[in-house]
Order: C-alpha cells, then structure tokens, then sequence
C-alpha cells in the first residue's frame, strides 16, 4: 500500500496545475513555461534520492511537487504546438519538445514484493524502483516518448542494479543530467513562433500565417464558459479520462504484475516491460501517417478520422485488458495482450491529442489543461483502488478486478468522443482573427 501511496502522490499535485498551466503557458509562451518545467524536473529528480533516505513523508512531497511542475507541461506543449502547426498538417508536427516524456513516464514501476520497511529513517533500497524520464526529443507526438521507455527500461535496469556505482539513486541523477542537457538545447534551438524563427523561410512562413485559425490572442478574456460547456471539449475530456486510466496504469502497474504475479526478478521485468514500448513504436509513427494520408486524400474527413483513431486507441485496449482478466497467469498470452494494448494505445496522438487543435488552436493549451486534470483523476484512483485490493490479498483474482474496471472505462470514453467530438473550429475560437490575419499580412509584405 506504501508503494501506492508514493506512486499515486505524483497525481495529487499533478491535479492542480494543468488548468492553470494552461492559462500561463498561454501568458508567458509554451517556450519559456516548457523550460522552467524541464529546470524544476531537473532538480525535484535528483531530490528523490535524497527525499527517500529521510523519509516517506518527505519522498510524498516532493513527488507531490513533481506531480505540480509535471501538470503544467502538456498544456504548455499544446501552446506552443498550436503556434507551429497549420489546420491541415496537425498530426505529424516537426516539433522539438524535450518534456514529452516528462508528463507520460514519471515513475517507473515498484518491481519487486519485497515489503517496505522504515529503520532509523532509512529505506531498504532494493525493495522498489521507479523511472523518471527527463530527457526526450518529440517529432510526433509519443514517438520519441515511447523510444524513451524502450531505452530507460533497460538503463535504468543496469542502473538500479549497478551498486558499484552506488545502486538506484544513480539512475535519478542520471536522468537529472540528460534533463539539463535538453534545457541547453531547449533554449538554444526552440523559437515561440515561425516570425521569431531566424532560420525560416519567407514560403514557410507565409505558409504558417495563411492557415485560416492563425491568430494572436489576448489571454485576459479567455472565454471560460464557452469552453467548460462546450461538448467538444468534454468528449476530449472524458476520452482523456479513459485514456489516461489506462495508460498511466501500464507503465506503473503492468510492471509490478510482471513481478508480484509473474515472479519475475527486477532485471527480467524491465526487459519484459520494454516488449510493448518496442512494439508500440512503429505504431505510433504509422499511426500519424496513415491519419495524415487518410486526411489529404479525402478518404475520410477529419472528424471521422479521429474518431477511427479513438476506436481503436480506447476500443482494442478495452478488449484486450478483459481478455487479459480472462486468461490467468499466462506469461505469453499476457504479454502478446499486453503488446496489443500498447500499440493501441499508439493511435492516440492522431486521435485524441490533436482533437483539440481542431476546434481551437489558440486554446489548445487550456483544452488539454482541462482534460489533463479530469484525466489525472482517474489516474490517481486507479492505483488506490489496486492498493486497497491487493493489500492483504495480491493474487490475480484481485488484479483482474483491476483490468475489468479500465476496460470499462475505456469502453465509456470511447463511446461518448464518438457521440459528441466534433472536427472543426468552434465559434467561440473565431473572435479576433482577422486583425491578427491583417497584423501577419503586413508583416509578410515588409520582409
């Protein structure tokens, strides 16, 4: 129950700061909001150590606090994302992002069933091992994430188990590192928008400033109500929800299944845990294409694209964690089911993740805000709920409780994106384009 406890201390904090994040990443820039996120994960990272040879309460804050800084970096990619895309080439934005896998790979999972104890204030090391990802590079949105959890599975696997070089606290100081290295190169190389770009050309610029929605917008009236009332925006919420439950329960919980179920040691579950991410890449990069083509051929409009996406993100995942519930303590079935939940799960960044860029480009950031707070709800309970299950009875039978209650939740989030998305940019989007339009006119024809 402790190792939920911890694990779940991350969504606590995580709640808070998405909305607002939303809000002052669109104040202050997705640039300079996605740095100070990257420095403050740098830093709580390296804390983590030392936090959990003091204390449990004191490893809970500071994963509180990571929870915090981490709740305001997907909205602020979605801010700066919305600044570098046009309407019609949404899905497979080239987009240098160092904080991708900030917001989706935290913590790694507590391997072993080893019992948490507390002496003198120490913990026993070799009982729990989480991952957090610092360092990542987006060309599409989860590719590179995904890339992240296929390689520090491994490192940290030799890393935790490296104790000539001092064990598990290695691995956080480590990713510490790769962390500052992104924020030199975030800094350096990643410009707010195409007309501060030095590098751009006056063809890609004008190509930018000619999509319909390109807009600079005043923050101060953000029309809140529009927003929170829209069903647009709640179908992207609710599948959020859905797909959130479900993800963040494979990357933290999957693992300590391959362990406490399976009987696997720590070395075997991090290779065993890395089978999925491998799998799931070339999904990912498919998966975007594939939209991309749908889109411009006119095979299907952009709704129904993204709609096809959430089918078989949230629709195939939901079917395979039931089937997994079904099959008992099979390792192969477990894992090919696993696979296929991963690779699923690939089709969000067309699907979901780019929804909200359709109905509002200048509000995408405080739209995910929205959705990733609702969605770290369902995130944080999970993990509870699997706690209070498996506390004094961690058997399989308990387990599948687990598998059919995200089935179902699956199942409901894609039903209802599928009954209320919409594709197009919404009314209460629209105030103040056309200055904006003028404004970008007339900076075009000076150059």
């Amino acid at each position: 129950m402790t190792q939920q406890t911890v694990l779940s201390a991350f969504y606590i904090g995580y709640i808070i700061t998405p909305i607002p994040g939303g809000w002052f990443s669109c104040c202050i820039g997705g640039k300079k909001a996605l740095g100070v996120v990257l420095l403050c994960e740098c830093i709580l990272t390296a804390l983590v150590p030392i936090a959990a040879e003091v204390s449990i309460n004191l490893l809970i804050a500071v994963r509180v606090l990571d929870g915090a800084v981490q709740g305001v970096a997907f909205s602020a990619f979605f801010v700066l994302l919305g600044k570098w895309t046009v309407y019609e080439q949404r899905i497979c934005p080239v987009l240098s992002c160092p904080v991708e896998a900030i917001y989706k790979h935290t913590q790694y999972a507590l391997y072993t069933n080893k019992s948490w104890k507390w002496s003198c204030s120490v913990m026993r090391k070799k009982s729990w091992r989480l991952k957090s990802d610092i360092f990542d590079v987006d060309l599409n949105p989860g590719q590179w994430a995904t890339l992240s959890t296929i390689v520090s599975s491994h490192l940290s696997g030799w890393l935790c188990t490296a104790y000539e070089l001092g064990g598990w606290p290695v691995s956080f100081y480590t990713y510490s590192v790769f962390g500052l290295v992104g924020l030199v190169v975030w800094t350096t190389l990643v410009y707010e928008t195409p007309n501060t770009d030095p590098f751009i050309t006056k063809k890609e610029l004008e190509l930018f400033m000619s999509s319909e929605e390109r807009t600079n917008v005043t923050y101060s009236s953000v029309p809140w109500k529009a927003i929170f009332t829209s069903s647009a925006v709640w179908a992207i919420v609710i599948g959020y929800v859905a797909f959130d439950a479900a993800w963040y329960f494979s990357i933290t919980e999957i693992p300590i299944f391959i362990s406490s179920i399976l009987g696997f040691d720590a070395k075997s579950t991090g290779i065993l845990t890395s089978i999925p991410a491998i799998a799931r890449l070339p999904v990912v990069l498919l998966s975007a294409a594939c939209a991309d083509f749908i889109i411009r051929r006119n095979i299907l409009s952009i709704l129904n694209t993204r709609k096809l996406c959430v089918i078989i993100d949230l629709g195939v995942a939901a079917v395979c964690f039931f089937i997994i519930s079904q099959v008992g303590e099979s390792l192969v079935a477990f894992m090919v089911l696993i696979s296929i939940t991963f690779c699923a799960l690939g089709f969000n960044p067309p699907g979901l993740n780019t929804n909200s860029l359709d109905i509002s480009s200048k509000y995408a950031g405080i739209i995910v805000g929205i959705a990733t707070t609702f969605s770290s709800i369902g995130a944080f309970i999970v993990p509870v709920i699997l706690g209070k299950l498996t506390e004094n009875n961690n058997t399989f039978k308990q387990w599948s409780f687990i598998f059919i209650i995200n089935a179902g939740i699956l199942l409901f989030g894609m039903m209802f994106f599928l009954k209320f998305a919409k594709g197009e940019e919404q009314d209460w989007s629209k105030e103040g384009t056309e200055q904006e339009q003028e404004e970008t006119t007339y900076l075009i024809k000076s150059e």
